[in-house]
């Protein structure tokens, strides 16, 4: 994934540069969404460019983490300038429909789901959706059965679940 692909997804996220870089809860929120969004996309079959290990919030990728704080260092005009080339180069028209899709659940969904997903890969869960669930509420007590409901549906509607 080149620089203005990932600028172009934190644009339509939404998201501010100096947003990127807090370190506080709204920070870390809006670095999860970029990272979970890109997750997606990679799943989904786009080329990135970027690999992902299992992490606290799901799947992670470090060098997609340099990639967003160096993006948020050159500022919201730089970000803006880089998303409006990326769509006018064509890179950005086949994904924009997905990250705006994505956009609609809250952080939280996306975690759950990336992790779901992520541990259905894994050995130890191979297609053992249940036993997914199970470890994911352990690792996270705060999921909720909704949080869980609603990150199965993200995960069937993307097609990314039996």
């Amino acid at each position: 994934m080149n620089i203005a692909v990932v600028a172009f997804i934190i644009n339509t996220l939404g998201i501010r540069a100096g947003t990127l870089l807090s370190d506080g809860d709204d920070g870390i929120d809006a670095r999860v969404r970029v990272q979970k969004t890109a997750y997606f996309l990679k799943r989904l079959g786009y080329d990135i460019g970027f690999e992902f290990d299992l992490y606290y919030h799901g799947p992670y990728s470090s060098e997609l983490a340099n990639t967003i704080e160096l993006l948020a260092h050159l500022g919201d005009d730089e970000l803006a300038r880089l998303a409006v080339l990326c769509l006018e180069a064509g890179e950005c028209r086949s994904i924009r429909s997905t990250v705006e899709r994505l956009n609609q659940y809250p952080t939280d969904v996306l975690e759950v789901a990336s992790m779901i997903r992520s541990l259905l890969d894994a050995p130890d869960y191979r297609d053992d959706l249940n036993g997914a669930i199970d470890h994911v509420r352990f690792l996270k007590p705060w999921v909720s059965d909704n949080d869980i409901k609603d990150a199965l549906n993200l995960l069937r509607s993307l097609g990314l679940l039996g």
